[in-house]
């Protein structure tokens, strides 16, 4: 399908749009781990259950028969604190389109007066003033994405198609209130167009993606198993007819609507081998992920004279992804079980996408591969199990001291978890009942960016000179700029989470 959409500008008489959105595995997956059993943040190597079905679904085959039903809540708390100006401003006068390049050259329109994003522009026509309906202030950081939670519903399954054999998993995670928002924004001065504001590069909208996960587990040996996952991606489309009667009045727009949809797979496998009784080692690895956007823009103008790009938004972005990891038990005994994890997971960031489509390499900064490591322990003392990890991700962004804005820190995180079966004497009939509690933390650490003010653009360059008279404009010497991060910015942040779920195990 080739996806379009086409938008309206103020002098467009009529246009037609259609768009295409794809939805895939949820990077909330890999922020909070598995929901649900003994998984936690290494439920690739441990935790066999309904969750395997994404993180390695070779461990289905060590898995109950079962349903199960959560309900977790994620806060985002991420701050960003800007440092403060002494000047740069773009000065008022280059709202009148009137302002030059010494050679003659008209400065580009997305430069526009500082006092415009802060305060507004005023109604008038004199030079700095705007005719109505003006635009509203867009103050710096005015409009920041985070400090945000949300509830998210989990559902999963586990079924034995063939005992011992094969085994066949499911898992659906999907926020309560919004099921996918997608929220795109410029990682540099042209954000001041619109929110004026930084935002966190890999949180924020990232995390709420609907994940729909199936997965199959073979045992192929008594110490092997393989496993083959696909995440449920849909694609939507959308045509719509629009004519605009009223340039300055969109509520006389006419619109017509013509919206499709279809699913595709995308997979995931996963191997798990048990050289000895006491070790258990573990893989899996993902293909590339995201919930693309394509835009075909075609604008028609009164006089007949017509426009047209392609934009492409990229959302929800995980690169390819290598998980290897291992369980060893410590002690086993028939009360108590003791048992040591360990993850090292490897992320191909080089390849990252941001929310428009471009690599951090054409800021000259490009994002780097990471290795998160995750370590743990899991406890049996009877009946009740609990958990334990504790993790490390590095960020795979570079200092942005330039023109770019990827607002992000390393983060460290500890997940705990407990479960226990509600006592047969309550519920002597029926599958075996098994509430649980998990409760998550990741610190974002502190980190400060002072920009480079010769690797950040220029929007008046000096020299700049009234079209008219060619005299020069006050206040162009220097650094002139808008870009919402400069002349510094920093970050720092909290992701909690806490859930309660309910498994029904079936033996």
């Amino acid at each position: 399908m080739s996806p379009r959409r086409v938008r309206l500008g103020l002098t467009i008489v009529a246009s037609v749009a259609s768009w295409s959105v794809a939805t895939q595995a949820s990077p909330l997956l890999e922020t909070v781990g598995a929901q649900g059993g003994s998984g936690g943040l290494a439920a690739a190597v441990t935790g066999p259950s309904s969750a395997s079905a994404y993180f390695n679904p070779a461990l289905l085959t060590e898995a109950s028969d079962e349903v199960v039903l959560g309900l977790t809540a994620v806060s985002e708390q991420v701050g960003v604190t800007l440092d403060g100006r002494s000047g740069g401003d773009v000065p008022l006068v280059v709202g009148g389109r009137a302002v030059t390049a010494p050679d003659g050259t008209p400065l580009d329109g997305a430069a526009v007066p500082t006092e415009w994003l802060e305060r507004g522009c005023t109604e008038g026509t004199a030079p700095g003033q705007c005719r109505a309906p003006m635009a509203a202030a867009r103050p710096r950081q005015g409009r920041g994405s985070s400090q945000v939670t949300r509830s998210v519903l989990v559902l999963g399954g586990v079924k034995g198609l063939w005992p011992g054999r094969v085994t066949l998993g499911a898992t659906l995670v999907a926020p309560l209130a919004r099921l996918t928002t997608a929220r795109s924004f410029y990682a540099d001065e042209r954000e001041a167009l619109f929110s004026n504001s930084l935002h966190p590069e890999l949180y924020g909208d990232r995390l709420t993606t609907v994940a729909a996960v199936v997965g199959a587990g073979v045992k192929v040996a008594p110490a092997l198993s393989v496993g083959l996952g696909a995440s449920l991606s849909l694609a939507s489309g959308a045509s719509a007819e629009t004519y605009v009667r009223d340039s300055t009045n969109y509520d006389t727009l006419l619109v017509n609507n013509d919206v499709g949809v279809r699913a595709f797979l995308s997979p995931h496998v996963g191997f798990r081998v048990a050289p000895t009784p006491r070790v258990r080692l573990s893989g899996s690895a993902h293909a590339p992920q995201s919930m693309v956007l394509e835009t075909d823009i075609a604008a028609t103008l009164p006089n007949g004279a017509s426009s047209k790009t392609h934009r492409r938004q990229v959302f929800g972005f995980l690169p390819w992804t290598v998980r290897l990891g291992t369980e060893v038990d410590l002690v086993t005994t028939r009360r108590y079980a003791m048992s040591a994890v360990a993850v090292a997971k490897f992320a191909a960031y080089g390849t990252y996408e941001d929310r428009q489509g471009q690599r951090p390499s054409a800021y000259g900064v490009a994002a780097k591969d990471t290795l998160t490591w995750t370590a743990g322990v899991r406890h049996r003392i009877g009946e009740v199990r609990g958990r334990i990890d504790l993790e490390y991700a590095p960020t795979p962004f570079p200092a942005q001291t330039g023109r770019s804005n990827y607002v992000d820190s390393d983060r460290v995180g500890i997940a705990a978890g407990v479960e226990a079966p509600v006592p047969r004497a309550l519920l002597p009939k029926g599958p075996t009942v098994v509430p649980g509690l998990s409760f998550l933390v990741h610190r974002l650490a502190w980190r400060h960016q002072s920009k480079d003010d010769a690797a950040v653009v220029d929007e008046v360059p000096d020299g700049a000179v009234s079209a008219s008279t060619r005299a020069p404009i006050a206040g162009s010497q220097g650094l002139q700029t808008n870009n919402p991060g400069w002349p510094g910015f920093g970050s720092k942040g909290w992701i909690v989470s806490a859930g309660v779920t309910v498994r029904l195990l079936w033996p």
